[in-house]
């Protein structure tokens, strides 16, 4: 039996509507707004600052996150502190706060760091968060959208909406390469059954998100899995349709080896979801759960696990999935980020805004023990 779904239906924007939506909905005189953002390398850092109103800009209390690693490259710390500027110019109640993603023993710290900055913002009297992804690693993303879905799941009393958005283009995330560090591991918060008892003889699916470049990360997290479970089911998530026709084509070629290899993968076992459409992949992550604990009931149960990379869009579906199943999110932290000389200068022609309405008004009262709208 099919079971009933958090966001089913979803208040979702994309490209001109996201940004209508945006500028209408925060035009409204009694927005008292919280909005986190990273303020990094990345061009898309002032994509939102851009679309807010300039009145709600003024009354706007900006969080911006500063993410900090070993060692980063020259050219990239002067991009940072120009859309760091850029943003503090924007919002004049703006604070900013450094993120160390990696501890002095290379342990990563950056969720954990992240989740403690969101606990102490106080929330009276905010009616709407916006957290802006868009600059943001989901190492330091995840945990803050749970850590404030979980706030108003929890605490009624707390009259507040939770709005994700993100500036989506694929081929800006195409010129941007991480060098992953050493350790696969759950995002904080993200953990899922990973490491339980009575997970112990789950039958275990694996959906990593391909995308180009990534081979190393995905390797690292296919041989954790195969430690825990040799067995593990592969099924990668291919962006289709996609912005460029071919990308599917190109990475299902950048990947032959793996896919025929060692993860064994039957063209009948890749998932394809809409590049642009979140709520695709959402929808799809549930519907091959729902299968799979009917199949899987009497023998141990079922198990997926998520790695989200590539399109922001995409992995906004994943998070969603993994918000409402508790599904573990296996990731593998970046050490450094390298881009193609003069790719990233400036927004793409492609890109574009994405709003997802998470939690709030446009759903009703929310049971604070299952998260579903009553």
């Amino acid at each position: 039996m099919t079971r009933v779904r958090r966001w089913e239906p979803c208040v979702y924007h994309r490209g001109t509507h996201a940004d209508a939506f945006i500028k209408d909905y925060l035009a409204q005189q009694d927005r008292s707004i919280l909005l986190i953002a990273g303020a990094g390398f990345d061009p898309r850092s002032t994509r939102v600052a851009d679309t807010f109103p300039e009145q709600a800009r003024k009354k706007t209390r900006a969080i911006l996150i500063r993410e900090e690693r070993p060692n980063p490259d020259d050219i990239l710390m002067k991009r940072a502190v120009k859309n760091r500027d850029a943003l503090v110019a924007a919002f004049p109640q703006s604070e900013e706060h450094e993120i160390h993603i990696f501890a002095s023993d290379n342990a990563v710290v950056g969720a954990r760091g992240s989740a403690r900055l969101m606990r102490s913002i106080p929330l009276d009297g905010v009616t709407d968060i916006f957290v802006d992804i868009s600059a943001l690693s989901i190492g330091v993303a995840f945990p803050i959208i749970k850590h404030f879905h979980e706030v108003l799941k929890q605490n009624p009393q707390i009259q507040a909406n939770l709005h994700v958005v993100s500036c989506d283009s694929p081929v800006i995330d195409g010129t941007i390469t991480s060098a992953p560090s050493d350790a696969a591991a759950p995002i904080h918060g993200f953990r899922g059954g990973w490491g339980l008892d009575e997970k112990s003889r789950a039958a275990i699916l694996w959906m990593p998100q391909l995308s180009r470049g990534k081979g190393a990360i995905l390797g690292r997290i296919f041989q954790m899995l195969r430690n825990v479970q040799p067995d593990t089911v592969v099924c990668p998530i291919l962006p289709f349709p996609s912005s460029r026709p071919r990308r599917p084509d190109e990475l299902i070629e950048e990947f032959a080896e793996e896919l025929e290899g060692a993860w064994s993968v039957d063209v009948r076992d890749l998932v394809y979801a809409d590049e642009k459409s979140p709520l695709d992949l959402y929808r799809t992550i549930l519907r091959i759960d729902d299968a799979r604990r009917r199949v899987f009931e009497s023998v141990g149960g079922s198990q997926i696990i998520l790695s989200p990379l590539g399109s922001k869009a995409l992995s906004l579906g994943a998070l969603m999935a993994s918000l409402e199943r508790d599904f573990t999110i296996l990731h593998v932290e970046s050490i450094g980020y390298t881009v193609t000389e003069g790719q990233t200068e400036s927004i793409d022609t492609s890109e574009e805004l994405v709003h997802i309405w998470l939690d709030g008004d446009a759903y009703g009262k929310t049971d604070a023990k299952e998260g579903t709208p009553k």
